[in-house]
């Protein structure tokens, strides 16, 4: 059984190890999937790379997932 990239650890760049988050929910404004993690720099924070939305700040990656997560649709 093969693991989505959604699925996936992702490397913090400071740190260099797998941080555990978990999996990003579309986009609560134009529903899209396709969301990224802005972990290069700080604050981190997800982007929607279909409208380009971004979520809260956050100082690590895996808080700004679960901000992410927690966030309100727009409509």
């Amino acid at each position: 059984m093969s693991r989505s990239p959604r699925d996936s650890a992702v490397i913090d760049p400071l740190r260099e190890f797998p941080v555990s988050v978990q999996p990003r929910l579309p986009c609560p404004f134009c529903g899209g999937s396709e969301v990224w993690i802005n972990s290069d720099v700080d604050p981190k924070f997800v982007v929607c790379r279909e409208c380009s939305a971004f979520g809260p700040n956050a100082p690590t990656v895996k808080q700004a997932v679960e901000r992410w997560n927690k966030r309100m649709s727009a409509t």
